[in-house]
């Protein structure tokens, strides 16, 4: 190189890549020839979760900015770098609560043909984002539904008994059941699978706890402040034993099933603080056959209406809250819905 001097700014410009904490991508400016970094952003997803495999650097976050991102293929979240008291983070650029926020910035997923296949013996689905390590957050994005009839679709997944600790909070899960269908928004063996402050939206089944990590009984895991509006199949599903589940502040509506437990689970589950009104069955074994088994009750309300933003003309712009409770309605005290904060729920 002729130029000694940019010779060093390059390397150490990569070299601080390396180094950095955070990659970025951006779906408007982005080219995966770039270094990640929030100059010069990743065009995908699935390169940027290549910064996090990778052992060579410090790479434990994604930051996805407004955009739609197509994945041709499944993002694997996973690292060979020692994990340690890190966290892997992969949330948008501005979350919820932020004054800045609007539908419109809020990073959209949706999975192309056979992106991400995914079979064993009991399973043939397509995964968008397929979870290979613990300590995981997932923050702030939209799955949409996937639009091809032959392969059930999970947003997220884990399957991999060894690994805990998922937090996946303010996302939301929109679909179709007539055109583009999520079977599963999450599912997830083992313990610590934490849902906080998400909306589901049409979803089949909104929520699989799934198998247990090889000791009998799963730990750790809750569902809060959640809206579930019209699940096709199940608003919640248990399937092996846990101990000490929360399921709290939630809102569930219109849907098939309210709770779906395993007939070989001899859990004891509790509902508390929770507006549960309008679904066709309340409780069915994973057979979906009306079953006998106990709830506890603490503080649900059965009865009465969800009334939510919805949107209503192409020729305005999308409610701040589409697809949150209206004030001054049933439920909204709840705080379910994907803004923590109380100043932003109550825009709308």
């Amino acid at each position: 190189m002729k130029n000694p001097l940019l010779f060093v700014l390059l390397f150490l410009s990569g070299f601080l890549t390396l180094q950095a904490s955070s990659v970025h991508v951006d779906r408007s400016k982005g080219n995966d020839q770039n270094d990640g970094s929030e100059a010069h952003p990743f065009l995908t997803i699935g390169k940027a979760a290549e910064s996090i495999a990778g052992e060579d650097n410090d790479v434990y976050s994604i930051i996805i900015h407004p955009g739609i991102y197509e994945l041709d293929q499944q993002v694997n979240v996973a690292t060979k770098k020692a994990i340690g008291n890190k966290r892997i983070v992969i949330e948008a650029s501005i979350l919820p609560d932020d004054p800045e926020w609007t539908p419109e910035k809020m990073p959209v997923i949706v999975s192309r043909l056979n992106c991400g296949e995914y079979s064993d013996e009991s399973i043939k689905s397509v995964v968008a984002f397929m979870i290979n390590e613990s300590h995981v957050t997932i923050r702030g994005l939209k799955f949409l539904g996937y639009q091809y009839p032959d392969k059930k679709y999970f947003s997220i997944a884990r399957f991999n008994k060894e690994k805990s600790d998922l937090l996946v909070e303010q996302c939301m899960f929109l679909g179709d059941k007539q055109s583009a269908v999520i079977q599963v928004g999450i599912i997830a063996h083992g313990d610590g699978v934490k849902v906080d402050h998400c909306v589901f939206y049409h979803v089949n089944n909104t929520v699989v706890y799934y198998m247990d990590s090889g000791d009998g009984i799963k730990t750790g895991n809750c569902m809060t402040h959640c809206i579930i509006y019209g699940a096709n199949e199940s608003a919640i599903w248990t399937a092996s034993p846990d101990k000490e589940f929360v399921f709290k502040n939630n809102i569930v509506a219109n849907s098939s099933i309210f709770w779906v437990k395993n007939s070989d689970n001899p859990t004891v589950y509790s509902v508390d603080n929770c507006v549960i009104v309008n679904n066709e069955k309340f409780k069915t074994d994973d057979k979906l056959e009306p079953a006998s088994y106990s709830l506890k009750e603490y503080d649900v309300i059965k009865e009465g209406e969800i009334a939510l933003y919805t949107i209503q003309s192409v020729f305005q712009p999308w409610p701040k809250n589409y697809l949150h409770v209206r004030p001054n309605t049933l439920g909204y005290e709840l705080g379910a819905g994907i803004f923590k904060a109380e100043l932003q729920m109550n825009k709308n």
